[in-house]
Order: structure tokens, then sequence, then C-alpha cells
């Protein structure tokens, strides 16, 4: 199977602080009229402003269909920092300069790539303390046209021999490797990143199965061929990348868990070394959602109406989490043809809608969330060819200028 390579972006643009910019109208708002005078001239246009999301979430992927079934879950980390030169502000946003209400956001291909990749802002890493189970996550650095990243180097090697399980192309492959060090905290939950394979369909991150032992590996990967890697290929594997097939409750983000996330300062220096945690209180819980409701996050629609998701009080009994958002996003680039690929949102080609709608809990159980008419619009003159929606129940453990949270997701992929 292809990586899970957009997942990333359901969390990395979830909360992002407003920035600058112009009304949405495509005319500047201090651009003069033609024949008056340029009372801008000589005045320098004002510095960018930096904002960041670090998120740590478990997300349950959704199967095709309306049946509401489980094609697997796991944890996705993402810290993006972005400036307000590279990334525009919302189109339209129902509370301006705070982090709920809804807001749509249209990028061209390039504010894609900096909205989903950001910039190097110093290493982060994720800290996780109680309950039964804690997901393993090393330090996360910055890789320059990725982003993020979160490797265990105790993995990292050289050369290796990949085998095929049942044939080339049948979705899983060995890899044999001499001192991997493999074990339960670095596989558990993980992906195996693999670079310089002679075979271009064994180059990839994909998510890993099981381990045989120390220098043992099952992964899925549908273009798999067997092979016997050259000396220079390279390989680790890394943590918070997205769901491992078939893997299902209790997951790997435990309601009982607390969290800090710990920054230090670095690369472009535009954050001050900090720490963000749930403190005494626990990451979002776990929830469900009724089957007709998960359902629609795989049909989102393009008829321009309002769209509501709506969680029942026993989905998401109060207390349970700081809010709940619906995060929906577009491409118009190709999808693959292969139906094991139906959660691959490759780059836009011409642009990508964003829509984000949060919302506090409140006093009561039960939570809805609805995306305006006007904004959903927006997904309707998209020229979308596959949406990606989540619905996230978070705890909100800080904001403005970097946003974090933790918690739990479902998220499904509409293919029109």
């Amino acid at each position: 199977m292809k990586r899970f390579a957009m997942f990333a972006l359901v969390t990395a643009t979830t909360i992002t602080a407003t920035a600058c910019g112009d009304d949405g109208g495509g005319t500047p708002i201090d651009a003069p009229e033609d024949d008056a005078p340029d009372v801008d001239a000589g005045i320098d246009a004002p510095p960018p402003t930096y904002s960041g999301t670090i998120s740590l979430l478990e997300a349950q992927v959704l199967a095709p269909g309306n049946q509401g079934a489980l094609f697997g879950q796991g944890v996705q980390t993402s810290v993006v920092f972005t400036s307000s030169a590279d990334v525009p502000a919302p189109l339209m946003e129902e509370q301006p300069g705070l982090p709920f209400g809804c807001k749509v956001w249209e990028y061209n291909p390039t504010q894609a790539a900096a909205a989903s990749i950001g910039n190097d802002e110093g290493p982060v890493t994720f800290m996780q303390m109680g309950g039964a189970a804690q997901y393993s996550i090393p330090a996360c650095g910055f890789r320059p046209g990725v982003g993020y990243s979160c490797p265990h180097m105790n993995t990292a090697g050289m050369g290796g021999s990949i085998v095929a399980n049942g044939g080339a192309g049948t979705g899983t492959g060995t890899i044999t490797v001499t001192n991997g060090g493999y074990n339960a905290m670095n596989t558990n939950g993980k992906y195996i990143n693999i670079a310089g394979a002679a075979m271009a369909g064994n180059n990839g991150t994909f998510p890993i199965l099981s381990s045989a032992g120390a220098n043992v590996l099952t992964y899925a990967n549908i273009a798999v061929a067997t092979e016997a890697l050259p000396g220079t290929a390279t390989r680790v594997n890394l943590a918070g990348v997205g769901p491992t097939p078939a893997a299902g409750d209790p997951g790997f983000l435990r309601d009982d868990n607390t969290t800090s996330f710990v920054h230090t300062m670095g690369g472009g220096g535009h954050f001050l070394d900090f720490t963000m945690t749930t403190g005494a209180g626990t990451v979002g819980d776990d929830f469900t959602l009724a089957t007709a409701q998960a359902a629609k996050l795989n049909a989102v629609p393009r008829d321009g109406l309002a769209f509501s998701i709506a969680c029942d009080a026993a989905g998401c009994p109060i207390g349970s989490a700081s809010g709940a958002i619906l995060n929906i996003v577009t491409t118009d680039g190709p999808v693959p043809a292969s139906a094991q690929a139906f959660f691959v949102m490759p780059p836009p080609v011409t642009k990508r809608v964003q829509i984000r709608c949060a919302a506090l809990q409140g006093n009561v159980a039960g939570q809805t969330i609805t995306v305006p008419a006007p904004y959903m619009a927006r997904i309707m003159m998209s020229g979308a060819t596959r949406i990606q929606a989540s619905f996230i129940r978070p705890t909100l453990m800080g904001s403005d200028p970097v946003t974090a949270i933790s918690g739990h997701a479902i998220v499904g992929f509409t293919t029109p």
C-alpha cells in the first residue's frame, strides 16, 4: 500500500493562527483606485507573522463505503510552523482571530506545500505519561522538503533483503537486515522508510505489520518486489506517521495518557523554548460516531448546501474532550486508480480548499458541527478529485501563536 501521505494535513492545519491578508475578493485591501494617489508609496509592508500547530492524534481511518467499517488506526504526530508570507489568511471566517467557528482557506500548489511542510523552528519532543500503555515517540526534527518527522535512529541502517510475500504486488513484504535492533518500542504502530532501492516500488514509507525478531519486519506495500537492497539503500523506522491496517481498539493512544510537547528554539529562531501540556488532564478520549454519521465522512457532498456531523451523547460524553473539530480538505490532483490507495491525497494541480470548523464542548453531552452553505460552496467549486474529512475530539493544550492539541479522530475519504 502507498504511504498515508497527506494525513498530516488533517492536523497540520487544524488550528492555524490567523495571519493578515486580503479580503478574499481578489483585490488587496490597501490597493488604490487607478486615479487615486499612491498613499502607500514609501511605506514598508508589515513584517510577516509566525504561527504553529503541534498535534498528537490517534485516528481511526474508515474503509470506503457507508457501513462505517474500519480500515485501521494509528498515531499521527504533526508539527508545522508557518509564516504569513507563505500561507494566506482565510477567505472567510466566523470568528476572526480566534481558533473557533468555521474558516475556509484556498491554497495554490506552492501555498499548499508551505501549509503542509512549514519551516524549521527547532526540534520538538512528545512526552507521554500515565496509562496502561504509552506510544513511544523519539525526538522530531525538520527535513527540508519533507517537514517534521520522528525517526527511531536506533533502527537506521543501510542495505538488507526484501521478499515480496506471495509474489510481487501482493500487498506485504518482509525485510531482513543486519543489526536491525527492532523491538516493540520502535515497531508497534510505526512505519518503515526505505530509500535507494533498485526497484522503484520498494521506495517509500510503509506501515509495519509485525516483527519476527530484532532483524526482521513485515510491512504493507502494494508495490513490493523481491530484491537484495543496494548497500547504499537507507532505512529507518518512523513514529507518528498514521494508521496501521486492521489495527483496532484499544489502539495506541489511551484515554488516560497525559502528554507534553517540548519545543527547543532552533531553525529560524522565531519561537523561544516552550512546553505545552495536558497538565493534570489527559488527551481527548476515544469516541464513536453512529454509523450514519461516520458514513458522511466518506460521502462529503458537493452541492453547496450546509453539511453537519453529529456525535451523540453516548459517543461524545461531556468532559471527554475540550470540544470538536471538523476538518475538510480537497485536492484536484490525479488520484491513483488502485482500490488500496483510496486514502492517498496527491498535491493539488490548481488549488486546495480547506474548511475547518471548531467548537468547545459546552455543558452538554454530544456535539454537532455544521459547515454553513457559503463555506461548502467552496467545495462545490473546487474541482475536487478527492476529499478528506476528519472529525476530531481533542484536548486543547495551548494556542496563540502556537496551538497544540492531543486526542482522537475519525477520518474518511470521498472520491467524487
